[in-house]
């Protein structure tokens, strides 16, 4: 088995090796990886949780064992901002990136005044505003509360939607669910009919802010008993919806196609 960790801000996860080939997800900068064969210049990759595809190989930085397993435990910090700017040395500029985008977990190695130092696999420095750049949560903190998904949500709204989008640029259904808990430490499966096997299956009468609501092939969060936020095709983007016929933006399509909600907060 060998190793390696994203170089580009954002790389596109493909169901086969050929850039015509389905989007099935996107990885972030600094994303680890097992990495299998080269095939017509994309690798065969597995990321932590599991979930594989092919990525352009000018995307992966190859790292040895070692440093595959000791690289997330020393991302220290996540972008939360929607992207944030990275200035660069001069003799490297040729071989950065301009910024950043949300979600994206980094090694900060030092500070000085407002700004950090990053530190990427490839060598490259990085320096960054300290703003917008909270530590890593690996389990939401004890004074932590729904709503604050909803507004972490509401970042996004009018984001277009995007097939295996899971960034500012675009998201689906999933991408956005996984990213937004992501950011307080909630780990959720990528596809949406793996985050339907996730926490504990609620009574509809008892849906909560928070809650995940799921229909065939998709995924939305709940803000209460009748309103969703979620990134949706046929709002063209994240948006709000209303299961409750008496709203101005009222689904009818997803209320008759609703299957069951889920609680991933405890």
């Amino acid at each position: 088995m060998q190793y390696g960790i994203i170089i580009r801000n954002i790389t596109d996860l493909r169901a086969e090796p050929d850039f015509r080939s389905e989007r099935k997800s996107q990885l972030l900068f600094n994303e680890p990886l097992e990495v299998g064969q080269l095939r017509r210049g994309y690798l065969r990759v597995r990321q932590a949780d599991g979930y594989s595809g092919w990525v352009d190989a000018r995307s992966v930085f190859p790292v040895n064992r070692k440093k595959y397993t000791i690289h997330g435990k020393k991302l220290n910090f996540v972008i939360t901002s929607l992207k944030a700017k990275v200035d660069i040395s001069g003799k490297n500029l040729a071989a950065g990136i301009p910024f950043l985008f949300y979600g994206t977990k980094v090694e900060v190695i030092s500070k000085s005044g407002n700004y950090g130092v990053l530190a990427a696999p490839d060598g490259v420095k990085y320096k960054i505003a300290l703003k917008n750049l909270p530590p890593i949560l690996h389990s939401p903190p004890r004074d932590f509360r729904p709503r604050k998904i909803i507004r972490e949500a509401e970042k996004f709204l009018g984001t277009p939607y995007l097939w295996g989008g899971t960034s500012p640029y675009g998201f689906d259904c999933s991408g956005l669910v996984q990213r937004v808990y992501g950011r307080f430490g909630i780990c959720l499966p990528r596809d949406s009919k793996d985050q339907q096997k996730a926490g504990t299956r609620i009574a509809y009468d008892n849906i909560q802010c928070g809650d995940l609501l799921f229909f065939p092939g998709h995924v939305a969060i709940a803000i209460d008993e009748y309103r969703i936020i979620h990134a949706s095709l046929g709002e063209g983007g994240v948006a709000f919806n209303s299961l409750n016929s008496r709203d101005p933006n009222f689904r009818k399509d997803l209320l008759g196609t609703f299957l069951e909600a889920r609680r991933v907060l405890v």
